[in-house]
C-alpha cells in the first residue's frame, strides 16, 4: 500500500496479456526515468532480477546516442521491461485497452531487461536537452522468482545477429556501405559474397563472407592520412580476383570441399590480403600495387598460383599442418604472418620470392 497518499505518476498506456500476465506498455519522457525507476544493482545475485551494471556497456549506449544527436541522425531505443511492486490502476478509454496507467509515486519499479539502455539514456538526458520518449513495458506485483525467470527467458531466447549482417545494414559505417554497393553490383562478387554469415555455411553456394571482405578493406582504406577513394578500393579487389582466380575456380566446384584444401577464400587470407595492401601502401601507389598483383597473377599462371594457396603450404604461418588434415589458424597474428608472405611475393611478382621454410 502506498505511504504517500494520493500522489501518482500517470502515463498514456495500452494494456495486454502475455501468458496470463497482465502487461502495460507506457510511453514516458526519458528525463523521468531516474524518478520512476529503482536500481536493481545491489545485493547478491539471487536477491536481484538483473545482472550487475557494466559501465562499459552503459558508456557504449550513451555514446551511440551522443553520436546520433551530434550528427543529427535518427536513433532507436528498444522498450525497457520491468515490474512495478504496486497495483497499477488503469483508466481505459472505452473498450480499447488504451488509456492512462497510474501508480503511486513511492512504487518501486525494477527492470529485468534494458538496465544498460536506461542508465545510458539517463546520462544522455543529464547532458543534452533532446526530448525523448521511451517505451516501458511493465508487469506488476510479480514475485522475485518470476522476475528472475523472465530475465532468464528473455536472454536465453535472444539470438544475436552476425557481425556480417550488422555491417551490411550499418549506414554509419562508410567503408562497409561502400563495399555493399560495390560488391552487390559487381558481376562476380555479387555471385560469391555472403552478406549474412561471418563464416560461409558449408552447404552455401557462396564463397566469401562480406565481413572478411569489409574487415580487410578497413585495414587499408584509411591507412594513409587521406581515406582512399572508392575507385581505388574497387581496383584493389579487382586485382584480388585475378590473384585468387575465383571466377575460374567457382564454376562446377563445391566451395566447402575446395576450402578444405585451399586457403585463399578463408577469412584469414582475405584479412592477410588487407594487411598486405596496407603494408604496400607505405611505399607504393594504388596504381602500382594493382599492377604488381596483376603481374604476379599473370606471370605465375593459374596452376602454380592455386598451388601457392594450398593450406598444407602455410604451416606455422596461418595453418596447423601437424595433423594429417591441415587446419586454418584465423587469429590476428596468423593474418599478419600471412601478410608478410603476400607482401614479398607481390613486391617481387613471383611466388619464388619466399623460401620453402617461409611458406
Amino acid at each position: 500500500m502506498s505511504k504517500v497518499g494520493d500522489y501518482f505518476f500517470e502515463f498514456p498506456a495500452s494494456r495486454g496479456t502475455q501468458g496470463g500476465t497482465v502487461t502495460y506498455m507506457i510511453t514516458a519522457p526519458a528525463r523521468a526515468l531516474t524518478r520512476i525507476l529503482a536500481s536493481d544493482n545491489h545485493g547478491s545475485t539471487l536477491e536481484r532480477s538483473q545482472r550487475e551494471i557494466n559501465q562499459a556497456r552503459v558508456k557504449k549506449f550513451y555514446q551511440y546516442l551522443v553520436n546520433a544527436y551530434k550528427n543529427k541522425e535518427p536513433f532507436i531505443i528498444p522498450p525497457l521491461v520491468g515490474n512495478c511492486d504496486a497495483v497499477i490502476e488503469f483508466e481505459e478509454f472505452g473498450n480499447t485497452n488504451v488509456g492512462v496507467a497510474r501508480f503511486p509515486m513511492d512504487a518501486v519499479i525494477k527492470l529485468f531487461d534494458g538496465q544498460h539502455r536506461a542508465a545510458g539514456l539517463a546520462e544522455f538526458c543529464r547532458t543534452y536537452g533532446e526530448p525523448i520518449s521511451i517505451p516501458l513495458m511493465l508487469t506488476h506485483n510479480l514475485p522475485l522468482k518470476a522476475r528472475q525467470q523472465f530475465f532468464s527467458d528473455i536472454n536465453n531466447n535472444v539470438s544475436k545477429p552476425s557481425a556480417a549482417i550488422n555491417m551490411a545494414y550499418d549506414g554509419r559505417n562508410d567503408v562497409a556501405q561502400g563495399m555493399v554497393t560495390f560488391l552487390s553490383q559487381h558481376d562476380t562478387f555479387a555471385e560469391v559474397t555472403d552478406f549474412e554469415h561471418n563464416v560461409v555455411p558449408a552447404k552455401s553456394k557462396l564463397w566469401v563472407s562480406f565481413k572478411a571482405l569489409s574487415d580487410a578493406t578497413a585495414k587499408f582504406a584509411c591507412a594513409s592520412s587521406k581515406p582512399l577513394e572508392m575507385g581505388d578500393i574497387e581496383s584493389i579487389w579487382e586485382a584480388w580476383l585475378s590473384l585468387t582466380q575465383i571466377e575460374a575456380i567457382r564454376h562446377g566446384t563445391c566451395q566447402a570441399d575446395y576450402k578444405r584444401d585451399y586457403i585463399q577464400f578463408h577469412a584469414v587470407m582475405i584479412n592477410a590480403f588487407g594487411y598486405a595492401v596496407q603494408r604496400l601502401m607505405a611505399e607504393n601507389s594504388i596504381v602500382d600495387i594493382v599492377q604488381m598483383i596483376e603481374t604476379l597473377a599473370n606471370d605465375v599462371g593459374s596452376s602454380a598460383m592455386e598451388e601457392f594457396f594450398l593450406i598444407s603450404k602455410w604451416g606455422g604461418i596461418c595453418a596447423n599442418t601437424a595433423k594429417e588434415k591441415p587446419s586454418v589458424i584465423a587469429n590476428v597474428a596468423a593474418q599478419k604472418a600471412a601478410a608478410e608472405i603476400l607482401v614479398k611475393v607481390i613486391m617481387n611478382c613471383s611466388i619464388n620470392a619466399v623460401s620453402e621454410t617461409e611458406q
